[in-house]
């Protein structure tokens, strides 16, 4: 896990690195499985959406 992060003299939590490294990941897992039809069949697309991002931000911090 990351330590604080100085970006011109400001202290960010490691949460915010990680998860503006997710931003990307979620996007275009979102347009894959938009693709596929994945988001069509699910019950409810937006609560489906939010727990990819959680998984990836939980998966970065885990490995990364």
């Amino acid at each position: 896990m990351l330590s604080e992060v100085a970006i011109a003299g400001i202290y960010l939590p490691p949460f915010f690195i990680y998860a503006c490294i997710a931003v990307p990941l979620f996007l275009g897992l979102r347009s894959l499985l938009a693709r596929s039809g994945l988001l069509r069949r699910v019950w409810h697309p937006a609560l489906f959406e939010f727990a990819i991002s959680l998984c990836l931000i939980s998966i970065l911090i885990l490995y990364v």
